[in-house]
């Protein structure tokens, strides 16, 4: 709980980067993409990441990223150029996505099946309230900053990289072996090289994890086409501030995510992954919809991102944390099953970014966003094309 909180303060610090780099560094909208791409490369060597962990303890592979990403949070701080700016919250964005295969093992091995898809929900809950929490008081010290913009910007993000630093001590002193599975603890005995590339590709083999990977893909890739225009939808095109801004893309989510997240992520354990990301890939699809066809009227507007809310607690719980569990038995094919998701969603992040750098220069934001949210809602048609099959499966069964 320690790291999810100290990782969430953090978070909202780096959620205000794009502000940032908008109003502040006065980056172009193809500049904003930089991160988002960069990301990619994260993903792509999580997939041999996810491969060789599989055969380790998992704590190490999450605490090694995770410090190098606070070096470059410090950097950062005392960047003053918009391109390199970006480029280091892209490395930033590296390594966080770097760590994450490890932490659907880290989640069985200490939390029993019946109750992971609650409890890793419970711990986005109380991180959705800390989050905006965190978000707004650090835009409003950037609003009040005035002249004095640049340094809030240093502070801000070496308070990011020290409690993250913080965070990982904590994340260090998680069981080796908890209440969850005794297979997930357990390193796997050696394997020769042909074998050990058998095993990293075996979830290729796997029908039903191919169709949830092409939903997956879809949805991903609708996500990203519009999440690097929504920064300056808000801070150009409805001229909002930073406190403005950060109340209408990320507190009203955070707050609604908190307050149905737990219901949303309880329901995930009794039903299938196909059916659970139907339900958030409708919700999260619904958001940029509302926002390309709403007037400038901050009610319609805050009702787009209430419905983000529930939508942003239940991808985080199902990509980040039991995803893969229903389609991986407990050892190290979760490492396996978990790189190739991110591999998926690495090349998401590789290519509709671009696409949306582009389509910058030739379209509104509202057009992107409008294009972005319909990928999405034809991503939920997807995933319950994807579970056709009967799927006994719950997500969080181990």
């Amino acid at each position: 709980m320690a790291y999810v909180l100290l990782d969430s303060v953090s978070a909202g610090i780096i959620a205000n980067v794009p502000l940032m780099a908008v109003k502040a560094l006065q980056a172009s909208d193809a500049q904003l993409q930089i991160p988002i791409a960069m990301t990619s490369a994260g993903l792509f060597g999580s997939v041999i990441t996810g491969a060789v962990m599989a055969r380790k303890r998992k704590l190490p592979f999450m605490l090694v990223p995770g410090f190098a990403g606070a070096l470059f949070m410090f950097m950062m701080a005392w960047t003053r150029t918009p391109l390199w700016f970006l480029i280091a919250a892209g490395v930033v964005s590296i390594f966080d996505f770097a760590l994450r295969p490890a932490i659907p093992s880290v989640l069985r091995i200490v939390y029993p099946g019946y109750c992971q898809s609650h409890v890793a929900g419970t711990l986005r809950q109380y991180a959705s309230i800390v989050f905006p929490a965190s978000v707004l008081l650090f835009a409003s010290l950037l609003t009040a900053s005035g002249p004095h913009i640049r340094g809030m910007i240093a502070l801000q993000l070496t308070l990011a990289g020290i409690a993250t630093c913080v965070g990982l001590i904590c994340l260090a002193k998680l069981p080796a072996r908890g209440d969850g599975s005794l297979s997930e603890a357990m390193p796997e005995s050696s394997l020769n090289r042909l074998n050990w590339l058998r095993a990293s590709l075996a979830p290729l083999g796997d029908p039903a994890f191919r169709r949830f990977l092409g939903a997956f893909f879809v949805y991903t890739f609708g996500n990203l086409l519009f999440m690097g225009v929504v920064a300056p939808f808000f801070g150009r095109d409805l001229g909002y501030g930073y406190v403005a801004a950060t109340l209408m893309m990320h507190v009203i989510p955070a707050i609604t995510g908190f307050l149905t997240g737990g219901r949303l992520t309880a329901w995930f354990d009794r039903t299938t992954v196909f059916r659970a990301y139907a339900l958030v890939a409708l919700l999260w699809g619904l958001d940029p919809v509302l926002l390309a066809l709403s007037p400038s009227h901050w009610p319609l507007l805050a009702l787009a991102r209430m419905l983000r809310g529930p939508a942003t607690v239940g991808s985080m719980v199902i990509a980040v944390y039991t995803g893969v569990q229903p389609f991986a038995k407990p050892g190290a094919d979760t490492s396996r099953y978990t790189a190739a998701l991110y591999f998926v969603n690495g090349l998401s992040r590789l290519i509709a970014p671009l696409i949306t750098a582009q389509l910058s220069t030739h379209v509104s934001h509202r057009a992107i966003l409008f294009a972005g949210g319909c990928c999405v809602l034809a991503s939920s048609i997807c995933y319950l094309w994807a579970g056709r099959d009967p799927w006994k499966e719950r997500i969080g069964t181990p």
